[in-house]
């Protein structure tokens, strides 16, 4: 079976789209239900739902399962199931685990950083940053800003040219041997059906190229432009693409949607995509900033990053990197995104009105979405 994202396979995963995947412009279904299901709190509320709500998703065939909540300045990480099928020992919150498309935030404030410094601009052209030989698509003379790459708004296709030629080679690493000349050549090849900034269409492929056009542009590796321009300020340590020896000895295995084993997620070439590692209590910290920007170095970068640039649909709209909703049942949006490689699955959200967020991560290639939507709602209403 073609990989995809379990319930919302228009964002974040890496697999092939099928004919049902959801459009970009739409409210992926999976937050609108996970949003109607949580309106009315069921039993506890606030931290103390973490334990019922993770109980329920471990029933439906997950090896492992870590959550971290903020709330009201309270933290809370748990962790559930084992590391890997065929050992007893948990996932806590030093468990490095791989968190898919949610690097694409990261990516977005790399971008914020680098345009705060003087860099880049949002608004520089792709072509700037690409090698001589390189040429990037244009519509009506008009060219794709690394802004739009950010916002997915480029109007590129989802992933390179090839992929499934790649994905019936190695269906667990597609991407592994994509070299930086196909993802030029792919860049090269495709054609814009509109003006770049008109039109929202989630694409791991721009992802990956404004990594690699931020890495150009500094001089320096996308992992290495992530550890000093982000984790060092933030004060996160676990938050990576090539671990070492001691957080080798850390790391979670991955697992099919049926409990089996796939090797470590290769996507060198499109890093900015979805190459990050991260544990739970890195990814708290992380969210802990977006909540209160400028109680960190990153104030100005934070705030960018979470304002609205493209609409996607009734209430969904998108940032540099951040997908932003707003539930009719609450007075401020939500920042949120989700992740998926073939072996795990990730959600990240922060509501700053209510001031909670939530990370879970899983080494089973299962959704947590609606997980992770049902906690924000039980913190929020623990808050209100």
């Amino acid at each position: 079976m073609v990989p995809q994202e379990d319930a919302c396979p228009g964002h974040g995963h890496y697999g092939l789209p099928d004919g049902a995947a959801v459009r970009a412009r739409q409210t992926p279904p999976e937050v609108e239900q996970g949003m109607r299901a949580a309106r009315r709190p069921q039993g506890p509320v606030g931290l103390d739902a973490v334990d019922l709500l993770a109980a329920r998703a471990m029933r439906s065939g997950r090896i492992g399962l870590v959550i971290g909540c903020l709330a009201g300045g309270e933290q809370r990480v748990a962790g559930y199931g084992r590391l890997r099928s065929d050992a007893p020992d948990p996932p806590d919150g030093a468990t490095i685990l791989e968190i898919g498309s949610v690097t694409k935030v990261f990516t977005g404030l790399l971008l914020a950083d680098l345009a705060e410094h003087g860099i880049v601009g949002l608004d520089d052209p792709l072509a700037g940053y690409l090698p001589a030989a390189a040429r990037a698509p244009t519509f009506g003379g008009q060219q794709i800003t690394l802004g739009d790459l950010a916002s997915h708004a480029g109007g590129l296709r989802r992933d390179p040219k090839g992929t499934p030629r790649r994905w019936l080679r190695d269906r667990r690493n597609p991407y592994a041997e994509l070299s930086v000349e196909e993802l030029y050549d792919s860049l090269a090849r495709s054609r814009l059906r509109r003006r770049p900034g008109e039109r929202v269409k989630y694409s791991n492929l721009g992802a990956g190229l404004l990594g690699e056009a931020l890495a150009r542009a500094a001089g320096q590796p996308y992992e290495t432009l992530v550890r000093e321009r982000i984790c060092r300020p933030l004060g996160m340590v676990d938050t990576l693409v090539s671990p070492s020896l001691e957080q080798a000895a850390r790391l979670a295995l991955g697992h099919t949607r049926r409990g089996r084993p796939v090797p470590r997620f290769q996507i060198p070439t499109l890093a900015g995509a979805g190459a990050l590692r991260s544990t739970t209590t890195d990814m708290l910290r992380f969210l802990d900033a977006n909540l209160d920007p400028a109680s960190t170095p990153l104030a100005a970068q934070l705030e960018r990053i979470q304002q609205p640039r493209h609409r996607m649909g009734r209430r969904m709209e998108v940032g540099l990197g951040w997908l932003i909703f707003r539930p009719p049942d609450q007075a401020g949006p939500v920042l949120w995104h989700n992740g998926g490689t073939n072996g795990f699955h990730s959600f990240v959200a922060v509501a700053r009105e209510t001031n909670t967020a939530v990370v879970v991560l899983s080494n089973t290639a299962r959704s947590v979405d609606r997980l992770g939507l049902r906690l924000l709602k039980a913190l929020g209403n623990s808050a209100g």
